[in-house]
């Protein structure tokens, strides 16, 4: 074989980049932001309820409570509880699973397919192209948890929406004035 002049890298090295690149790649693989659902809490500000038939105090608890359960009965959601729309919450995976899966795929596979004398490179070549396909994979990922997210905590903010307005309702109906 011919000596070119230009100084090869040997196979250790290669093999050694092999191994330290795809960890390096999977730290810049995308996160998952995680809903905050244990630490949300009812947002609304406590509706402000005047007796306007001159109802006592005693009479104000009673019917608030008498509304508020009536709310709930009818949105299915109760603000002490927080319960409502209950699903299952998607669970993200492994922040740089991805990347650091098809890393090590694409360096197995690259090493197979080079051949005996060329391994070193196929590895190297094949564990870059891994990572980069396993990036996307981990962001399309992330969108679509985010995505759902999303849509959650649209949706649950129209429950909420819903009880107010049923207890709105209700403590009007019993001759309150609310604001």
């Amino acid at each position: 074989m011919p000596h070119s002049g230009i100084a090869s890298p040997s196979l250790p090295r290669l093999r050694a980049l092999a191994v330290l690149l795809p960890i390096l790649l999977s730290a810049c693989a995308s996160t998952v932001a995680m809903p905050a659902t244990d630490s949300v809490m009812y947002s609304r500000s406590p509706l402000a309820v005047y007796p306007s038939q001159g109802q006592s105090a005693e009479q104000l608890n009673y019917d608030r409570y008498d509304c508020h359960q009536w709310a709930v009965q009818q949105s299915h959601f109760d603000p002490a509880t927080m319960s409502g729309n209950n699903s299952l919450e998607p669970v993200p995976s492994t922040p740089g699973e991805g990347t650091a899966t098809g890393a090590v795929f694409g360096g197995i596979t690259g090493a197979v397919l080079s051949g005996p004398h060329h391994g070193g490179e196929g590895a190297l070549v094949g564990a870059v192209l891994g990572a980069a396909i396993g990036v996307a994979s981990d962001a399309q990922k992330a969108e679509q948890i985010n995505s759902i997210n999303a849509d959650r905590s649209a949706q649950q903010g129209l429950v909420e929406d819903s009880y107010q307005r049923a207890l709105e309702a209700c403590l009007i109906g019993r001759g309150y004035s609310v604001r």
